[in-house]
């Protein structure tokens, strides 16, 4: 059992050091195929994380699923909020190799136990990379550094499919971007119509290929140029 309250407790075995994920809160849309019916309060998802560097001796702790709880104070009409229970996953690595999980990224997917009806578009997720270590005098295991990681979309792939209409939707969309950069800033803010975060990898890796970048905005941002009367949701830029 993967938590944060075993990772204080569990000893560790010399010559290794621990590591612990944190996983705060997973902010998710929904889309719900079934609403009469299925109700997402109600679900019982699995979440998956996956590093994006392959980490040695440590792939065993990501090759399983992790059960969520709804977390009802903070879940609303337009959003859903997960927790995970423990708060996080760890797991016990040479020092060699700690400089490899430091700056590595994770991906994240939820899954609903009724994946027919119901599917989660992540929009963020609070987490962090903790170094765990013994007291040299008392032994207790504490955090020496935490490296506070930011939520970004995973990028297209292979095992990614969509369709030819979602490509060339999202070729409009970068076009309209692009059109829209300040050439003194070499950047712009504008509002992307992801469907609920399905098509941000395509849009991500396309513009990657173009020479533009493409980010999500942080919600302070979001919030502070939706008092401006502006609808934005990414940045673009030159890369």
């Amino acid at each position: 059992m993967s938590n944060d309250i075993l990772a204080f407790k569990e000893p560790i075995k010399g010559g290794l050091i621990r590591i612990l994920l944190r996983i705060g809160d997973i902010e998710c849309e929904v889309e719900n195929d079934a609403p009469d019916f299925v109700d997402p309060l109600e679900d019982h998802p699995v979440l998956t994380v996956t590093p994006e560097a392959d980490l040695k001796d440590v792939t065993e702790s990501f090759m399983d699923g992790y059960p969520l709880v709804l977390n009802k104070r903070k879940s609303k009409e337009d959003k859903i909020v997960w927790n995970l229970p423990g708060g996080g996953i760890w797991f016990d690595m040479e020092m060699d190799n700690v400089k490899e999980v430091w700056l590595t990224e994770f991906s994240f997917f939820i899954e609903s136990e009724k994946p027919r009806y119901l599917a989660y578009y992540i929009r963020d997720v609070e987490h962090n990379i903790e170094w765990l270590q013994p007291d040299a005098q008392s032994g207790e295991i504490r955090s020496l550094s935490t490296f506070k990681k930011k939520f970004t979309p995973p990028p297209v792939s292979g095992k990614n499919v969509y369709s030819g209409s979602e490509i060339l939707k999202c070729a409009d969309m970068l076009g309209r971007a692009i059109n829209k950069i300040d050439m003194r800033t070499q950047e712009a803010l504008v509002r992307f119509n992801t469907e609920k975060g399905n098509l941000e990898p395509l849009l991500i890796g396309m513009a990657e290929k173009l020479g533009y970048t493409v980010k999500s905005l942080d919600k302070e941002v979001i919030k502070r140029e939706g008092e401006k009367g502006r609808n934005v949701s990414h940045s673009i830029s030159l890369q």
